[in-house]
């Protein structure tokens, strides 16, 4: 075999080996693209998603806030859907609102305070307790057998030395979006 024919032939091999490794990497390529099947929404949920409009972009009409040099902050916005919310914070304790229009066309308006005793809601739109129909079952009395001998003792945890953290620096950034019609 001559030296030009041997050349030929590798560059001839050399060709096929660099269109397998083309092949493997569409096809590695391809069964990514195509994914499991067992994964992801299902064929209806997609056709309900594809034939569902976009959300339309919603305008804020009034937009106000302000912080103060103790951690207190405040803010309030009403946008063209009647969304309104408004929130408070001053000494440890948070107070505000929202209200939106419901489906049905009713206006549901919610106010919370949150504060060392826990998050508490108000609103007409909330639901409230079942009231129960049936009497508290009644306890037999441990008096009746005085075989019987309970003790109650309690010994409270030992106390752990407090573990501060360092406070992190918050640096507020702000970016708006224009709105366009």
């Amino acid at each position: 075999m001559s030296a030009r024919r041997r050349q030929l032939y590798r560059k001839k091999n050399m060709r096929g080996k660099q269109n397998q490794k083309f092949v493997a990497l569409f096809a590695v390529v391809a069964a990514a693209a195509a994914g499991s099947p067992g994964y992801g929404p299902t064929p209806a949920v997609r056709a309900a998603a594809a034939a569902a409009a976009p959300l339309p972009l919603v305008r804020i009409l009034e937009s106000e806030s302000h912080s103060d040099d103790q951690g207190g902050y405040g803010f309030r916005f009403l946008s063209e859907d009647d969304i309104e919310r408004q929130e408070q914070s001053a000494d440890g304790t948070v107070t505000g609102s929202y209200s939106y229009r419901a489906p049905d066309g009713r206006l549901i308006s919610v106010r919370y305070v949150a504060n060392a005793l826990g998050f508490r809601a108000e609103s007409d739109a909330l639901p409230t307790p079942v009231p129960t129909e049936y009497p508290t079952p009644q306890v037999p009395s441990t008096e009746a057998a005085p075989s019987v001998r309970t003790v109650q003792q309690y010994s409270a945890p030992a106390e752990r030395p407090a573990v501060r953290q360092p406070a992190v620096e918050y640096e507020p950034v702000y970016s708006y979006r224009a709105v366009t019609q």
